[in-house]
């Protein structure tokens, strides 16, 4: 007896079949193609033929795979749904190894995202960590683990074509997409109520912006001070030594309008009172 649902079946997988062998054309020629990130993984194509690569190799081959945590939002049960389970409790070693391809394909696109404004993200672009975890195990939205985490809970339809984070409103997330803990967040909300006090300010957001430690703190310190003089307090200390009032205050506008917490309304007025 004809079964139409039997039919409807049968058809989907000669699709599916015939989308993942134009995936594995695409990647003829590619050492290494879960490291190519110019196309938007669509959906799991396993490894393509000829690629004979072990799990444990791919994941050698992956840092970003081989790094990858099991804190709470990392969701490596659901991922393992989506993707295949690559650990040693997968006992076939080719579904593994199929499975490690589709999760190192995926974590390679994440990594080697722009920021969500579309720029560089300088040394955490396409570096292996997977940053945005809390010590909670938190994933932070805008952040390379919350694109992973909403991966796992929504596919492949969570990665974005444009190649980028999502935006965040986040105060704990920076541009890059890696994240601040408690003291640098604080660092930064001084930062941005001080703005009228240059110095201030940028030395808070400069710790805000640092590494982790005493160390990154007074570098970002000192890079904040460092710029306060290139701003406008050089120009304002040789003012006052030179009785030049106007000077100082012309520097003093200077150093406010280049402070990246100074509100734009604030900024607009200097312009229009230096125009």
């Amino acid at each position: 007896m004809f079964n139409a649902s039997d039919y409807l079946a049968d058809d989907h997988e000669e699709k599916v079949a015939a989308h993942i062998a134009q995936a594995h054309k695409r990647m003829e020629g590619i050492e290494k193609p879960e490291q190519d990130v110019r196309l938007k993984p669509d959906f799991s194509t396993g490894r393509p033929p000829g690629d004979t690569r072990s799990a444990e190799q791919i994941i050698e081959d992956n840092p970003i795979l081989k790094n990858l945590g099991d804190e709470k939002d990392i969701n490596r049960s659901l991922a393992y749904k989506r993707l295949g389970d690559w650990t040693i409790n997968n006992p076939d070693p080719d579904a593994r190894a199929d499975a490690a391809f589709n999760a190192a394909r995926v974590l390679n696109y994440i990594d080697t995202s722009l920021s969500a404004t579309g720029k560089d993200r300088g040394k955490s672009h396409d570096n292996g960590v997977l940053e945005g975890i809390t010590s909670s195990g938190d994933a932070r939205r805008g952040t390379p683990a919350g694109m992973w985490k909403d991966f796992t809970e929504q596919g492949y339809t969570a990665l974005r074509d444009d190649h980028r984070l999502d935006p965040t409103n986040d105060s704990y997330v920076r541009e890059d997409g890696t994240i601040k803990n408690d003291f640098q967040w604080f660092a930064g909300k001084v930062g941005e109520y001080t703005w009228m006090f240059p110095g201030l300010s940028n030395m808070a957001n400069g710790i805000s912006n640092s590494e982790p430690g005493i160390g990154g703190a007074i570098e970002g310190a000192k890079a904040g001070f460092d710029k306060t003089r290139a701003d406008g307090l050089d120009k304002a200390l040789a003012s006052a030594t030179s009785g030049d009032y106007k000077g100082i205050a012309e520097a003093y506008a200077d150093t406010v309008r280049n402070n990246e917490s100074t509100p734009e309304v604030v900024k607009s007025a200097l312009d229009a009172v230096r125009s």
